[in-house]
């Protein structure tokens, strides 16, 4: 081979490199957290996974909502690592989900604001609600003792509502629909997934309590009644340090402390992105608790505005009467009160 054609190959080869590694950004981060890295295959474990808007424009997602059928949305991998740092995929997520069907289940979008992030919980070995919740349709793999790596995949393909939060590109990294919106977000056909998670498994023997936070203390009068799932004084509590909530930060009490860290708090969901409809409104935010008898789902819903009928009447028929300078509050715009605190079967 003459010097001319490999210094040739060598630049067919070169650019070749060039083109396949220049790869499209995706703008959809995920990344894990737990509440404990330590834990046994039969542990009920919290493991949150963050979806993170990663522009500077608002776009819609899809999130599991409550599916009861079909294929996971989001679902997860256990990697062994050796001593050269070889990594072996060692168990993986099936995808198909068997829950009951009796409740239509269904997904949701959620809007997220430029470099905004949503979190969702997933609650491994959870057999007390593992048919009836999808955040909680997940397992422990049985592996030995040991150290171990995890990632969440994001596949949102199977679902309809998918083209309508995201443009597909393949693997070449080129748009499948020319005409794309462009108010959605590129997403590759092959979904993303987050950066690796490491935890360690150990025997059930070297295992302590699953104790959630230790942000509160330990007389946190809330966290005794989420223990002895005593449900009205909860909302009770809940009720009384959101009272000041008005409908312009739906439901996030700044002089409050039960939406700040609590070791029996798994999880608050987010506030409602708008409310479109006219006073009186209501919302729910959805709010999970953990104790010795395991994950309580419950939702939190919220009446903003209020009108009075009666002294609608009664200006009505000032009105009629000509007194039409004369008015009594018939409305109250800033009034805000939870009014259900509901189990979700």
């Amino acid at each position: 081979m003459t010097k001319t054609t490999l210094l040739f190959c060598l630049f067919l080869l070169f650019t070749n490199f060039k083109v396949h590694a220049d790869l499209r950004p995706c703008y959809l981060t995920v990344s894990l957290s737990a509440t404990k890295t330590k834990f046994s295959t039969t542990e009920l474990v919290q493991i949150n996974v963050t979806l993170t808007n990663g522009t500077n424009a608002s776009h819609s997602i899809v999130v599991p909502g409550n599916q009861s059928k079909g294929l996971k949305l989001i679902y997860f991998s256990w990697y062994k690592v050796d001593e050269k740092n070889f990594y072996t995929e060692v168990y993986r997520d099936s995808r198909i989900i068997s829950m009951d069907t009796s409740v239509k289940g269904y997904v949701n979008f959620n809007r997220l604001g430029a470099n905004e992030s949503t979190s969702i919980p997933f609650f491994f070995n959870d057999l007390k609600n593992a048919k009836k919740r999808i955040n909680s349709n997940y397992e422990i793999p049985k592996l030995p003792p040991g150290n171990y790596k995890i990632i969440a995949w994001y596949y949102p393909w199977d679902e309809e509502l998918a083209k309508y939060a995201f443009n597909k590109y393949d693997w070449k990294g080129q748009d499948e629909n020319p005409d794309k919106n462009t108010e959605l977000l590129d997403l590759s056909e092959s979904g993303t997934q987050s950066t690796y998670f490491d935890v360690e498994i150990i025997t059930d023997e070297a295992s302590i309590a699953n104790i959630l936070n230790e942000n509160c203390s330990k007389s946190c009068s809330l966290c005794r009644a989420i223990e002895q799932e005593r449900w009205n004084k909860i909302k009770r509590k809940i009720r009384h340090n959101s009272r000041l909530v008005n409908e312009l930060n739906m439901g996030v009490d700044t002089s409050g402390n039960w939406q700040k860290p609590h070791r029996n708090i798994a999880f608050l969901g987010d506030t409602p992105d708008a409310i479109l409809a006219s006073l009186p409104a209501f919302f729910s935010r959805e709010i999970i608790f953990q104790n010795k008898n395991g994950i309580h789902y419950f939702y939190l819903t919220w009446q903003l505005g209020k009108t009075s009928r009666v002294g609608s009447r009664i200006n009505q028929f000032f009105y009629l009467i000509g007194l039409r300078n004369v008015r009594i509050r018939a409305s109250r715009i800033n009034y805000s009160r939870l009014k259900y605190m509901k189990g979700i079967q």
